[in-house]
């Protein structure tokens, strides 16, 4: 069988396992005995220990993963000890493979445009396949595709579907994967603040809010949201618009400088 049709018939299978038809070729590459993979209702994975009768959101490799990175706890400053984390867990996800322009390329061949639009499990999945299947063609002894969507996908659903309703924001979804991609912190910072930005590159509390709330969700996750002022990101928003209101209702004090924003993102980039 050529590669052309190798990767359509994977692709074919992928588009199947995502909706919950037994695929043995995707079961296999992605759990292995005494584990087994099932989908809920609402098409979210989870993992059935046949062996101790149990079930869990995590995959086994992810459980594994979160194991390691308990162990970094012992590191003294919190700043080194995020980017130990976040470092880990890119190189896990082989995120660190995926260069900027070809996640944004991955993400306008899917139209992921609508940014407050919610996405389905398979749509997700979709969309990842994509991203795992272009990097595997680079990197053929580091890529498992199978495996690395469905670890990928659960990170995702931690950090922003805690509640595994099956649906995640296409902003959440590009915020999440960029910033663990590979590229310049200050292009990475451009294109996050052109998702919520208006015309002519201007950016209110509440879009700024939009995009603060969902970065600060991956340190969060880690368990190191605490080291960077909290949860609460309103102190953050309004620290950007102390000097560059020109509106006094705080819904309409528009920010053109979009320095501030770099600033506060560095809490969660590495």
């Amino acid at each position: 069988m050529c590669a052309c049709s190798k990767g359509l018939c994977r692709k074919y299978c992928m588009f199947l396992y995502s909706r919950g038809v037994s695929s043995s070729f995707f079961s296999t590459a992605c759990v292995q005995l005494p584990w087994q993979r099932a989908l809920s209702q609402n098409k979210v994975p989870y993992y059935i220990n046949h062996q101790t009768q149990t079930t869990c959101w995590d995959h086994p490799k992810m459980t594994e993963l979160y194991q390691s990175l308990a162990d970094l706890n012992n590191v003294r400053f919190s700043a080194y000890r995020t980017a130990m984390k976040i470092r880990r867990l890119q190189k896990a996800l082989c995120l660190d493979l995926l260069d900027l322009k070809v996640a944004q390329s991955t993400f306008e061949q899917h139209k992921l445009t609508q940014n407050a639009q919610l996405l389905t499990v398979p749509d997700v999945i979709n969309c990842l396949t994509s991203i795992y299947d272009g990097l595997e063609h680079q990197h053929k002894d580091l890529v498992n595709v199978p495996l690395c969507v469905d670890m990928c996908l659960n990170w995702l659903l931690n950090v922003y579907d805690t509640g595994r309703s099956g649906k995640i924001r296409i902003l959440s979804m590009k915020i999440g994967l960029l910033s663990l991609s590979k590229g310049h912190l200050e292009e990475k910072y451009k294109y996050l603040f052109s998702q919520v930005a208006s015309s002519g590159d201007k950016c209110d509390q509440r879009q700024l809010g939009l995009l603060l709330h969902d970065a600060i969700q991956i340190p969060r996750q880690l368990g190191e949201v605490a080291a960077f002022g909290g949860s609460n990101i309103e102190p953050s928003v309004r620290s950007c618009f102390q000097h560059v209101c020109k509106y006094v209702h705080p819904h309409t004090c528009m920010c053109t400088g979009t320095q501030n924003t770099y600033t506060l993102l560095m809490k969660v980039q590495i």
